[in-house]
This record gives structure tokens, C-alpha cells and sequence, in this order.
């Protein structure tokens, strides 16, 4: 795919986020739709659409790519991680700030943005590796990030539901989809067209849903939020620039460094604020690191994929 029609791709995602943004404006979008919209993506839609961009022949080479695109993943994780210590003690924050800090280095909007992303960059193939790429985002989720929230809180520390990690829709679907991978069995074409119909509405959905929830948030005070914006390129440019280097240099091309590339580059995840709010951290700053963030990848996003 050329950069115009990358570009072009990546245009169509965001006037969608911007038709959300007004749609939520207007008053078209409610809050109790915008979570049912939320848990239909990520519960639903998107679990349709990783296993139907599972159904490819098995074979030993897909087989090996894919073990190493989890490996790889697992790498990345632990380089953010090891990032988000530092640069927080460089910008001086403490608390509940340094929590959300460190939160949004780590955890990227993988769901809403990611695979949307990745879907209009590389295709479904694309979607096959991000499926398996993001197995340890999930882990790491619902474990270290629910130990980084929580951690300034004063009530008791939030404890860890291992199962709930193993159980999550995106888990059961990657799962599932690579289960029938390995087996080679081909979906009946209903169910596949089914599964296809469904998945193809988690871009605009997930545009939509992005779009009415920066609407919620004012934008004067997000711009005099201090040290957002340093946040901010650390997260869009420079955590992505350490991932490209590294890997670049170890000898990986193609599929296998763009998408730990682009899905480091993704702005704050969108369950940030859920997060914050839910163990009792700093929701309000959380909510507008992910407006910044994502509104700044309107620009680093395409000037990534002109990159790669």
C-alpha cells in the first residue's frame, strides 16, 4: 500500500472520530450508549474480527512468525516498562500523577486504535500477528497495570484476577482463532460471513466511540495541564522511535517491526480513565492524557506509517 492510500486510510479513521466527537456534542451519543458501544466492541465485534483474521492455512513458517511476533511483544513490554520508571523521575512527578504516568507509557489504545490501524496499514495478515502481538498486553494489563493504578491508593491493595485475565473475550478469541490456525480447519462460509460482518463494524465503531469520548473532556484545561505534553511525545514518539531502533538493529523488517512499532505508537489507552477511576487514582488527568495523546496522533501516526 502506498503512503497516500495508507494516508487516506488513516484520514477516513479520524473524520470518523471527529463524526463521534460531534455526534457526542450534539447529544446524539449518550454516556449509557458510549459503554454499551464499548462492551459491543471489545466483548463482541472485535473478538469477530481476530478470529476471522485468523482463518489462514497453517503452515510452519506462520507458525514460527507467530511465536516470535509474542516473543517480540514480550520484549516491548518489558522495555516500556522498564521506560516508564524513568521518565516519570526525570519529570519530577509523584503520586497518583506518577501512576497515571506510568500507566499510559505501558498500555497503548490497542483496541480502539490498534488494530483499526494496523488493519488499514497491512490488512488482515496484519490483524493475524496483532492478535497474537497483544497476548501479553492483556496479561500485563490486568496484572502490572492493576498493581500501578491501585498503588497510591489508600484503601486496601486491589487484588489480581488471574482468571479474569484468561477469560477476557479478546483471550477466548485469539484462542480460539489460532486453535483452529494450528487445526487448519476452514469456518463454514456462513459463520465466516457472519463473524466478517460483525468485525468489519469495529473501525467505525471504535472511531466513533474514541471521537464521543474526547467530547466529554474541556479542552482549555487539558492544554494547561503541566507536563502532558512531555507525556505525550514520550508516549507518541520517542518510546516508539527506542522500540524501532532496537528491533531495526536485531534484523527485523517488515510485518515483524511495523507492528510492534505502530502499536507502541498508539496513543493512551482508552480505559485509561476506567482504570483511574475504578482503584481510585487520578481519573480527571487520566481522561485528558488521553485526549492529548490521541489528539497529537493525528499528526505522529500518519508520519509514522510515512516512516515505515
Amino acid at each position: 500500500m502506498t503512503f497516500y492510500a495508507t494516508f487516506n486510510q488513516i484520514l477516513i479513521l479520524f473524520l470518523t472520530m471527529l463524526i463521534g466527537y460531534g455526534a457526542k456534542k450534539l447529544k446524539y451519543i449518550s454516556n449509557t450508549l458510549n459503554e454499551g458501544l464499548s462492551n459491543l466492541v471489545m466483548k463482541v465485534t472485535l473478538p469477530a474480527m481476530i478470529i476471522k483474521s485468523m482463518q489462514f492455512e497453517f503452515s510452519r513458517d506462520l507458525l514460527f512468525d507467530s511465536m516470535q511476533m509474542i516473543l517480540v511483544s514480550i520484549f516491548v513490554y518489558a522495555i516500556a516498562i522498564g521506560t516508564s520508571y524513568g521518565f516519570p523521575k526525570l519529570l519530577g512527578v509523584e503520586g497518583k500523577k506518577r501512576d497515571i504516568f506510568q500507566f499510559i507509557l505501558i498500555f497503548s489504545n490497542v483496541g480502539y486504535m490498534g488494530y483499526p490501524i494496523v488493519n488499514a496499514i497491512y490488512g488482515e495478515l496484519g490483524v493475524f500477528y496483532t492478535a497474537l502481538y497483544n497476548i501479553p498486553f492483556n496479561f500485563f494489563l490486568l496484572t502490572f497495570g492493576v498493581h500501578v493504578m491501585s498503588r497510591s491508593n489508600d484503601k486496601e491493595k486491589t487484588k489480581i484476577q488471574y482468571r479474569k485475565v484468561l477469560l477476557s473475550p479478546g483471550i477466548i478469541a485469539v484462542v480460539t482463532g489460532f486453535t483452529l490456525f494450528l487445526l487448519s480447519i476452514e469456518l463454514p462460509p456462513t459463520i465466516f460471513q457472519t463473524l466478517d460482518s460483525l468485525g468489519n463494524t469495529t473501525t467505525p465503531l471504535s472511531m466513533l466511540i474514541i471521537g464521543s469520548l474526547l467530547a466529554d473532556i474541556p479542552i482549555k484545561k487539558v492544554f494547561r495541564e503541566e507536563k502532558l505534553f512531555s507525556l505525550a511525545i514520550a508516549r507518541l514518539i520517542l518510546l516508539p522511535a527506542i522500540i524501532m531502533a532496537i528491533l531495526y538493529t536485531f534484523g527485523f523488517r517488515g510485518l515483524a517491526l511495523g507492528i510492534p512499532v505502530v502499536i507502541t505508537a498508539m496513543p493512551a489507552a482508552a480505559n485509561t480513565a476506567v482504570f483511574a477511576t475504578l482503584y481510585n487514582s487520578d481519573h480527571y488527568l487520566a481522561s485528558k492524557s488521553v485526549f492529548i495523546t490521541t489528539l497529537l496522533s493525528l499528526i505522529t501516526i500518519p508520519l509514522l506509517t510515512f516512516i515505515l
